[in-house]
């Protein structure tokens, strides 16, 4: 599944470069408003504190296919039933990433540490390791601003929050992980990068380029 959305994943990043699709890569301006912007000043817990925190669950019936469609809607119309399905696949791939990093399933934190990581390795070029992902999902868990989400939105924003997050994420990280493989002309990836860049801006609310992932967490300089 991975190879195939990969390769799927090339062939839209090969469309000619475009604003609509630019946007497309990017989360809604309404779910900004449900995405509780973490404080990089709170540092990542300690293993015996970072069990202390418990994750925090959508409580809304998973709905992958509708916020699918959604995110596809910003593309051209001529590309949205391929990114549809390309984003219904991301979202397997974020499940399948979870698991792997022994979260408990549909963890908010998760989620948006998803987005947060994918975006960076696209806008650096560089890889996030696993335990550095890992320190970021921990250090949003325990943020008040997090732990508070589902008592100040609708239920259902909040589930969509979650979920285009990670789709966006995924897939995001598999377009870097695309390119290091079969490199792409500059203004291609440029595109990509641009994308990257206002997510970020989006729901940080400070400047992406002095961000910085790793053991530690995320923070700017």
């Amino acid at each position: 599944m991975k190879s195939k959305l990969t390769l799927c994943a090339l062939a839209i990043v090969l469309a000619p470069a475009a604003h609509s699709q630019c946007c497309g890569f990017g989360m809604s301006y309404d779910n900004v408003v449900v995405w509780p912007q973490p404080d990089l000043r709170i540092p990542v817990p300690s293993p015996a504190n970072a069990g202390k925190t418990p994750p925090v669950l959508p409580k809304s019936k998973p709905a992958v296919k509708a916020n699918a469609h959604k995110l596809a809607q910003h593309f051209p119309p001529d590309k949205r039933a391929a990114m549809e399905k390309i984003y219904v696949q991301s979202m397997d791939v974020y499940l399948q990433v979870e698991k792997k990093m022994g979260w408990t399933p549909r963890d908010m934190a998760g989620g948006l540490a998803a987005f947060l990581v994918g975006n960076y390795m696209v806008l650096k070029n560089t890889e996030v390791s696993d335990e550095d992902f890992n320190a970021v999902a921990s250090q949003i868990r325990a943020q008040d601003k997090l732990q508070g989400v589902n008592d100040r939105n609708d239920a259902d924003k909040v589930r969509d929050v979650f979920e285009q997050s990670a789709m966006i994420g995924a897939f995001m990280a598999l377009a870097y992980k695309s390119h290091q493989q079969q490199p792409q002309p500059p203004e291609v990836y440029e595109n990509m990068r641009n994308a990257a860049r206002e997510n970020l801006q989006l729901v940080l609310k400070g400047d992406p380029a002095n961000l910085l992932i790793d053991k530690n967490g995320m923070r700017f300089q």
